[in-house]
């Protein structure tokens, strides 16, 4: 008979060990949101959307991610290209990812799906939580860990994880609000400060690791559950707080396909 876990008690084991390049390639990742949030598409691609740059790195990851799944679909039944799998990829596989779907493939519908259809602030936002909330978790669980829940988490690491989803998410808006980028979430404006923006920045962090903590293994790992679940929960508190439209946050499908005369 299994041996059950309690929800919350020192003696539950430790979950996965940190992977430092795992976290490269979230790291190295931040450079397609900050791509959309910067237009650098722009003035360069012989197509021309409604908004350019979001169109065509959505169309690029969208891409990426069907051949991921066909990678996936290959290594799962010819033990060839499973063994070039792992060859390849290895280093930066989770234990349980040799023989189930990598955090790869969630990692780039994520991308496709939050920079296609969200606020380019709450796409950099929500991925700058996965990227530093999600190891800041990894680190501050794995050294200072003592009290773990049923999945090997740690209250320690949650909770180090929100802090740091916080705070790599109020640099990034006190980066934009010095610089006075023109933007709906700026942290203050010639008006005061801007307490909804604060609020969601808060909530966001919080409902990140949250997420990370309920999330599961295959498609619906915390590589797509923590951008586009915390993107939902920020867009939701700012337009309740704001009072603007839900519907405004979201971009039309047919923006992302349609191409300018």
């Amino acid at each position: 008979m299994a041996e059950s876990k309690k929800l919350f008690s020192k003696d539950n084991k430790p979950g996965d060990k940190f992977n430092y390049a795992r976290k490269l390639f979230h790291l190295i990742g931040l450079i397609i949101p900050f791509g959309y949030f910067f237009n650098v598409l722009d003035g360069i691609s012989p197509w021309k959307f409604k908004e350019t740059t979001r169109s065509i790195i959505f169309w690029i990851t969208g891409i990426v991610t069907i051949l991921f799944l066909i990678i996936e679909f290959l290594r799962f039944r010819f033990k060839f290209w499973q063994d070039l799998f792992l060859k390849v990829a290895g280093p930066m596989l989770k234990g349980k990812e040799a023989d189930k779907m990598h955090g790869s493939v969630p990692y780039i519908l994520a991308l496709c799906l939050v920079v296609g259809f969200f606020p380019r602030e709450i796409t950099i936002l929500s991925i700058l939580f996965l990227t530093f909330g999600d190891p800041a978790a990894a680190l501050v669980g794995g050294k200072f860990g003592t009290i773990r829940f049923y999945n090997g988490k740690s209250l320690q690491g949650t909770l180090g994880g929100m802090a740091g989803a916080f705070l790599a998410g109020l640099v990034f808006l006190l980066l934009i609000s010095i610089a006075q980028i023109p933007s709906d979430y700026v942290l203050w404006d010639t008006h005061g400060i801007r307490l909804e923006n604060w609020v969601t920045l808060i909530i966001g962090a919080i409902t990140a690791l949250l997420i990370e903590f309920v999330s599961h293994e295959g498609l619906l790992d915390d590589n797509l559950t923590i951008p586009v679940g915390s993107s939902l929960f920020m867009i939701a508190a700012h337009a309740l707080l704001s009072g603007h439209n839900l519907g405004t946050y979201f971009y039309h499908a047919l923006d992302l396909i349609r191409t300018l005369q």
